[in-house]
């Protein structure tokens, strides 16, 4: 991304990308985390997910790549992750919104909480 899209991605996240194999329970696994750059916007919004049904946002994040539906976000660097810290969010959409020349892009990944442990790593 230039400099103008990727300047204002001044907050760090924990990003855990959507695995590819699951578990035998059926639980889908997680790649292992990673700290990116983000700006991270709290607060509830409306949303389409992939299947056109209305969904409720509770977060909102500019990243600077692309971001599988089902992945893990957590605000704050991957030094300070702790399971016990509590505060992990789902990926349920993601667009990726070309600007008016088509070579540069904007990504947008709206959140809605995850409530449950941090599934297994990859």
């Amino acid at each position: 991304m230039p400099r103008l899209m990727t300047s204002k991605l001044k907050q760090k996240a924990t990003y855990w990308a959507a695995g590819t194999t699951s578990t035998s329970t059926g639980k889908k696994k997680v790649a292992a985390a990673v700290e990116i750059d983000c700006r991270w916007e709290d607060g509830q919004s409306d949303a389409l997910n992939g299947s056109g049904e209305a969904i409720r946002l509770d977060a909102t994040v500019v990243v600077d790549r692309d971001v599988a539906v089902g992945s893990l976000f957590w605000l704050g660097e991957k030094a300070d992750w702790s399971a016990s810290v509590g505060g992990l969010y789902e990926a349920v959409t993601f667009s990726d919104t070309p600007d008016i020349r088509g070579k540069h892009f904007r990504k947008v990944v709206g959140l809605i909480r995850y409530n449950d442990k941090l599934p297994p790593i990859e």
